[in-house]
């Protein structure tokens, strides 16, 4: 089953599952390398109409009927693989890393981030680091043709990726992304061009080429030696797509919470968000907005098989982004099993 970027893009980043709840993780005193794998597998259900997938499978249908309805549901195993590997320089209390984040593998975007990080006064951490897709999403080149075969494309993006942690002494977090969009073949709305139901002009309204823009402010609030830690966290995206009916600002508050014992890792997250267009869809004779929802669990159990740095990671998710062109509907019911070990 294939799935993308774009698509868990338009529900919420699942960092969370995995890292612990703060965007850049704090140095280590000692020179030299660190870092964690995570290896395990899954089962996804999704609906959508607008991805074909990546290397690693098939989701949605390669003929659909309509162009009113909801997708169809597909289902199936998916494999986890996530990692960064880092090396510290103790005495410039730099680090420079590699490696990929779990709220980009879920989104199927299988991108590798390389970069590094700064400590300055305070304990405070800059990052820069350059974002690039590793393998290929593969879209369909038009998603509206129906009652025959589709065909896909492939969707690359790079740019790059800045945090700072603890701004100016505080608990403060931030993170902004920038990515460059690009597909092969963007053919959308030439279906109905041909057929005389929408105009030239009106086709380029669904331009899927462009930026996208991800901007998040993060506060921690730790109680009882960090036993509890409650982290809202407000993002702001703004997908500036060539196709101005494609294009949108979307608007999120996530709410996360941490359980830490010495035995095990609790962490819930709460999502709500909206997304506004910028103009009025050509096929469907209105503006699109969506309202989007998700909640998950994730449970660790540390020293897992007496291995002091490996935890069992078992996580349970389910989002969806509820559209007003029904068209456009998607929704992921996701678990996994992995193993998680730090070095």
């Amino acid at each position: 089953m294939k799935r993308s970027w774009f698509l868990i893009t338009l529900v919420f980043s699942l960092a969370a599952f995995i890292m612990p709840v703060h965007a850049i993780q704090p140095i280590p005193e000692e020179t030299g390398f660190s870092g964690f794998v995570n290896v395990g597998i899954g089962a996804m259900e999704f609906e959508t109409n607008m991805i074909s997938g990546n290397a690693i499978g098939d989701t949605g249908d390669d003929v659909i009927t309509s162009l009113t309805d909801s997708p169809d549901s597909e289902s199936s195993a998916t494999p986890v693989l996530n990692f960064e590997a880092s090396y510290t320089f103790a005495e410039s209390r730099t680090q420079i890393f590699a490696g990929n984040r779990l709220e980009d593998l879920v989104r199927y975007d299988l991108s590798t981030l390389v970069g590094i990080r700064q400590e300055l006064k305070g304990k405070s951490i800059v990052s820069i680091a350059y974002v690039f897709t590793s393998f290929p999403t593969e879209v369909w080149e038009d998603p509206y043709v129906i009652n025959q075969k589709r065909e896909e494309t492939d969707r690359t993006s790079d740019g790059l990726r800045l945090g700072y942690d603890k701004i100016l002494g505080t608990k403060f977090e931030a993170e902004f992304t920038w990515r460059d969009v690009s597909l092969d073949d963007e053919t959308s709305g030439q279906t109905q061009l041909v057929g005389s139901l929408i105009t030239a002009d009106e086709a380029k309204l669904l331009d899927r080429n462009g930026d996208v823009y991800v901007t998040k402010l993060t506060y921690p609030f730790a109680f009882r030696e960090k036993r509890h830690v409650i982290v809202p966290t407000l993002d702001y995206t703004m997908y500036d797509l060539d196709g101005d009916a494609m294009a949108f600002d979307r608007y999120g508050l996530l709410l996360s919470y941490l359980f830490n014992t010495e035995k095990f890792n609790l962490i819930t997250n709460l999502y709500v968000g909206r997304s506004e267009f910028d103009e009025e869809n050509p096929i469907y004779d209105k503006t699109r907005e969506d309202d989007v929802v998700g909640a998950s669990l994730s449970a660790f159990w540390k020293k897992f098989l007496g291995v002091p740095k490996m935890s069992l990671v078992g996580t349970l998710a389910h989002y969806n982004s509820d559209s007003d062109i029904d068209f456009y509907d998607t929704t992921i019911t996701m678990g996994t099993v992995s193993v998680l070990y730090r070095f």
